[in-house]
């Protein structure tokens, strides 16, 4: 459980429970679970192959040696988790005409963890905040004093439409993420790597901190723990490794581990088998 629904569901140490924190756990009783929450979210987005297709610009912006990172690195490095989280499940909602969704403040602070009217509105309108300084939605005001949020295209570029063209690099969310409560088991640093996994479309992969933070834009430390983490909660595993040709080692063949995705988490529509190198996107390591 994130530090998050720990905030929401349970009291303070000490003898005493404070007003506040009665008052939140009453609110707690007294709604729809987080679980419950996410799941009629889920069902109202009819999306038949139950995954939410997210473009790689998300990620990462441009190609080989022009590549920048994507949006999703402003979000890690300001720590900004329950924006991560609103946002993928409004990816997951918005696949209609006007790619819109229009909820209250507390429907969605249910789906991060958080029973408080109050505080849950802050959080909410604090993630929504982080989101639209990146472009990625828009917001009015919906009707019954509700929010209508707008998914805009995944760099921030414009209006959104759905992945059309047949070479569009995207990845799949399976909506088993929430299904098996990856949202509040992985850590931020998990969730940034679940996604870069994913956007590896090959069966294994190698998942090299150094290039990983080049071209991503994470903290090295960050890709370990992120990496870590997944293989904790069972979401990855090794899957033995990859040997090439190098100068920097006096052998001249170097190795470095690979991963695959554990179902439901893989990458949907691979073939069942073969292997790409990850490097091929800027040139095999010298």
């Amino acid at each position: 459980m994130t530090s998050t629904q720990n905030t929401a569901t349970e009291p303070e140490s000490g003898d005493k429970i404070g007003r506040d924190e009665l008052a939140s756990t009453h609110d707690a009783e007294q709604s729809m679970s987080q679980g419950r929450t996410i799941e009629m979210i889920l069902t109202r987005s009819a999306r038949t192959n139950r995954t939410v297709p997210i473009r790689r610009v998300f990620l990462q912006l441009g190609e080989g040696r022009d590549a920048q990172p994507g949006p999703l690195r402003s979000l890690v490095a300001s720590r900004q988790e329950r924006a991560l989280d609103l946002y993928l499940l409004v990816a997951a909602i918005t696949g209609g005409p006007g790619h819109t969704v229009t909820e209250w403040s507390t429907t969605w602070a249910r789906t991060i963890g958080i029973f408080d009217e109050k505080s849950g509105a802050s959080a909410v309108s604090r993630a929504w905040k982080a989101l639209k300084d990146l472009d990625l939605i828009t917001t009015t005001r919906g009707s019954q004093r509700r929010t209508t949020v707008t998914k805009r295209m995944e760099d921030g570029s414009g209006p959104y439409e759905p992945p059309m063209n047949a070479g569009e690099k995207y990845l799949q969310l399976p909506f088993e993420y929430w299904e098996k409560d990856m949202h509040t088991k992985l850590s931020l640093a998990g969730k940034a790597m679940l996604l870069i996994a994913l956007a590896q479309r090959k069966n294994k992969f190698p998942l090299v901190h150094a290039r990983i933070s080049e071209w991503y834009g994470l903290a090295q430390k960050t890709v370990a723990a992120g990496i870590d983490n997944l293989v904790e909660n069972e979401v990855l595993e090794p899957a033995g490794f990859e040997y090439f040709d190098t100068l920097a080692v006096r052998s001249g063949r170097g190795s470095r581990p690979l991963y695959r995705l554990v179902p439901p988490f893989h990458q949907r529509g691979l073939p069942p088998t073969g292997l790409e190198g990850f490097f091929g996107q800027k040139g095999s390591e010298k």
